[in-house]
């Protein structure tokens, strides 16, 4: 099975939860402020983590925090970014357009990231799913267009 099978399963689980995400920004009514939602949902997760984080083996925290702090701070506002750019993508233009944040999340995390940042292999088989998810970005725009005649 080698790293993609685990890989897989992780993605998946990710995804489901990432589904989840989706589904119940959707059905909440958010019609006054729907950042509150995403803060709501962010202490959840903070207080999820923590408690999970202390099952995992709990570091010493004072250390954790002066030599990861830099990181936990960028990884916070990169969790924020996403979580307003899903809330207003998701609720101005609709689920499906789901598709649309994965490619370029392809783009900019696999390629952006992973291969010129920190410079992970990459094959034809890479680049040719690369090039596969611009087509998907082309034809999302397509549909989107046809859609709208």
């Amino acid at each position: 099975m080698g790293t993609f099978g685990p890989a897989l399963l992780l993605a998946l689980l990710a995804a489901a939860g990432n589904a989840l995400f989706v589904y119940a920004q959707k059905r909440a009514d958010l019609p006054q402020n729907p950042l509150l939602l995403l803060a709501g949902a962010a202490f959840v997760a903070f207080v999820l983590l923590g408690i999970y984080s202390t099952v995992v083996g709990l570091p010493d925290v004072a250390e954790y925090g002066r030599t990861r702090g830099v990181w936990m701070f960028l990884t916070g506002v990169g969790l924020m970014i996403t979580f307003v750019g899903f809330n207003f993508l998701f609720n101005r233009f609709g689920a499906s357009y789901y598709s649309l944040y994965a490619a370029l999340s392809i783009l900019t995390t696999s390629v952006g990231i992973g291969f010129l940042v920190f410079r992970e292999p990459l094959n034809s088989w890479i680049v040719a799913a690369t090039g596969a998810t611009l087509l998907a970005i082309a034809l999302l725009g397509i549909g989107v267009a046809r859609t709208q005649l």
